[in-house]
């Protein structure tokens, strides 16, 4: 019996190494669905690799990938991108307070998919600050609009948080936060990396982690 397929955002600020993350994954199982645009910051050995021009090109392509057997992870790169192709879109097309009704049922359809998706997939997302009822700072995925603010991460099973830390001029140690501090919303399920609070910042550890321990 295969394993439960897991979804897995990875986020923090630009300039932390998200996309470099990818790196390892598999070549020839992994879809890449770049609606960035951006070359990535390595060699690009993907079989499956897409650069959709807005955010339904961008769905249509997790719906097919999610039907390609020979696909075991899918990676969207990324949500940033995707909400301000989604946002520009309603603009065109809706006045109003529809635009923003378009944009926000838009994005719970993209979130029912990916909490859905049969594969695993990983999801790339910039942060903002936010400050709570309580007046405590807070850091999220970034999205405009009031109705998803500060709600993003609950949708996925594993928030990985891109860090940096720079121990001199030449040299920086790139790594994923595991669990939040109160600040940042990282988690990861007890049972994955037991008795660690950061990794490498490479998904193919996450992918390898799930096998070892789901399988």
């Amino acid at each position: 019996m295969a394993r439960e397929s897991y979804n897995i955002a990875i986020v923090g600020p630009s300039g932390r190494g998200k996309t470099m993350s990818l790196r390892n994954l598999d070549p020839d199982s992994t879809g890449i669905i770049n609606i960035e645009g951006k070359p990535l910051p390595f060699k690009n050995n993907f079989k499956y690799y897409d650069t959709p021009k807005s955010w339904n090109e961008a769905y249509d392509k997790l719906i097919e990938y999610a039907k390609n057997d020979k696909l075991n992870t899918v990676v969207l790169e990324d949500f940033n991108s995707y909400i301000d192709s989604l946002l520009a879109s309603a603009r065109q097309i809706k006045k109003g307070f529809e635009v923003f009704n378009y944009y926000n049922t838009k994005i719970g359809e993209l979130m029912y998919v990916l909490k859905r998706y049969p594969k695993d997939i990983f999801m790339i997302a910039h942060t903002e600050k936010l400050e709570t009822d309580l007046g405590v700072s807070e850091e999220r995925i970034a999205v405009k609009g009031k109705e998803w603010k500060g709600d993003i991460e609950k949708d996925f099973t594993i928030v990985n948080y891109a860090d940096v830390e720079i121990k001199d001029d030449s040299e920086r140690d790139y790594f994923f936060r595991l669990n939040s501090d109160g600040i940042i919303s990282a988690k990861t399920p007890p049972m994955l990396f037991e008795g660690k609070d950061k990794i490498p910042n490479d998904c193919k550890l996450i992918i390898d982690e799930l096998n070892d321990k789901l399988n």
